[in-house]
């Protein structure tokens, strides 16, 4: 009789898992109540012995009980937090080539505005998704790089053009090296050249 009560069991974890994995618990009712479920009527471990993979358990539990380092937990609600920090700078610079002619060197008052995510979209034991402050000095100073400077003499461009493009990819990959050991991601970077000029580069990031 236990072993039919334990294989009933395990047959009913299933159904449970099955819906659990089959799309996004905040996408249909019945994934978010197995989730609900599998979390109040079994473990990490009995789910990980079941085959679960370690994103569903750490999903249903938090990543403590999946093993892994503590970082993300979401909001009751659905969705995911987006930061913003921005950061202003005064430079110059020109286009070489320019339809066909190289730009006089001029300047721009420009601003960039950084959106960030913490890995998972979530936020951490202290309910911060991705520290402000933190983000902030790291954008201040790549900021600090270009201002007040002619831009094209500043590596990588010396070799290409000092485009809002450009800058704004630029900044992307600098300020994603700078803040990946906090475990955030550079969803999207925005440049602007003056009030009403600006280009947005959106970063793939990985989950």
């Amino acid at each position: 009789m236990e072993t039919k009560a334990a294989d009933e069991r395990s047959e009913t974890l299933r159904a449970l898992i099955h819906l659990a994995e089959g799309s996004s618990p905040a996408a249909c009712w019945d994934d978010h109540r197995a989730e609900d479920l599998l979390r109040s009527q079994s473990t990490a471990e009995e789910l990980t012995s079941l085959g679960v993979s370690a994103a569903t358990v750490e999903r249903i539990f938090n990543e403590e009980a999946a093993g892994l380092p503590a970082r993300s937990r979401r909001t009751e609600e659905a969705g995911t937090f987006t930061v913003r920090v921005e950061a202003r700078f005064e430079s110059a610079h020109f286009l070489r080539e320019y339809r066909g002619i190289s730009e006089p060197l001029h300047g721009h008052s420009y601003k960039v505005e950084a959106d960030l995510t913490g890995r998972g979209g979530g936020v951490d034991a202290d309910a911060i998704a991705v520290d402000f402050v933190s983000a902030k000095k790291e954008l201040d100073a790549l900021a600090k790089r270009l201002d007040y400077a002619c831009i094209n003499d500043i590596p990588p461009f010396t070799e290409i053009n000092p485009t809002a493009e450009n800058i704004a990819a630029w900044f992307h990959r600098e300020l994603s090296a700078a803040v990946a050991g906090e475990r955030a991601l550079v969803r999207a970077i925005t440049i602007w050249e003056g009030p009403v000029n600006s280009v947005t580069f959106t970063g793939r990031g990985e989950e």
